[in-house]
């Protein structure tokens, strides 16, 4: 493909900018100043990573022949702009959640998310690949909560919150993914090589470790924040 490896180049860099935002937003003063500014090169960066990785599933998918892998690509492209998108909305839009569930952006989210989840599980469910039926609840549960949110409303007062670190967190996975499954790869070459370990953990590793360490973080930030904010709330 004309300029493939311009676009991979662009992804890459992209891609270990995410990593590091990621991890500096986490650390600094949430709502500070510095963490609102990180967070926003963060979502930049995260929307080039999406943006570039459309050329390289048309490269999977016409060049190289490999329809399940431009499949997946896909998904994990409206998964992760899905991310992108609720985590900038939920902040811009805090003051009323029907502007946000009314935006074009929530439908432009949604259904190509949800959609691609529904792909990839049948599929996963067709040939008996572990990965993609796993991967597809998370498309399936986060197009499940959106469904519900718009017809029902925000259940607490503190939604746009918890809203935006869910949303974080999800964005996130995506870069941790790409780190563990491509970046490491030399490292699980070798562990395959010299320790033995079976090819179905070293398959699933990067893929489920991000999503296992995101659930314990969002445990973590609930209890940090989500009481503390739901407490202010109801004393006013």
């Amino acid at each position: 493909m004309p300029g493939y490896w311009l676009f991979v180049t662009l992804h890459v860099m992209a891609g270990a900018l995410a990593l590091g935002c990621f991890w500096a937003a986490a650390w600094l003063r949430k709502g500070s100043p510095r963490h609102r500014a990180v967070g926003k090169v963060f979502l930049l960066a995260m929307t080039l990573i999406v943006l570039t990785s459309v050329p390289i599933t048309v490269q999977f998918a016409w060049y190289r022949q490999q329809p399940l892998s431009a499949l997946f690509l896909v998904y994990l492209m409206a998964l992760t702009g899905n991310a992108v998108w609720l985590s900038w909305r939920a902040v811009t839009d805090k003051r009323d959640w029907r502007v946000l569930v009314a935006r074009p952006g929530w439908a432009l989210s949604l259904w190509p998310m949800l959609l691609s989840a529904i792909a990839v599980l049948a599929v996963g469910l067709a040939i008996g690949q572990p990965l993609f039926v796993a991967f597809s609840s998370i498309g399936l549960w986060a197009g499940w909560r959106m469904w519900r949110f718009a017809r029902r409303g925000p259940q607490r007062a503190d939604w746009a919150l918890r809203q935006h670190y869910q949303s974080m967190l999800g964005a996130g996975i995506a870069t941790h993914v790409a780190f563990f499954s491509i970046g490491m790869r030399p490292v699980w070459r070798w562990l395959q090589a010299h320790l033995s370990v079976p090819a179905v953990v070293i398959e699933l590793f990067p893929w489920l470790v991000p999503v296992a360490v995101a659930v314990l973080a969002s445990c973590w930030l609930e209890r940090r924040y989500g009481r503390t904010r739901a407490a202010a709330v109801t004393s006013r």
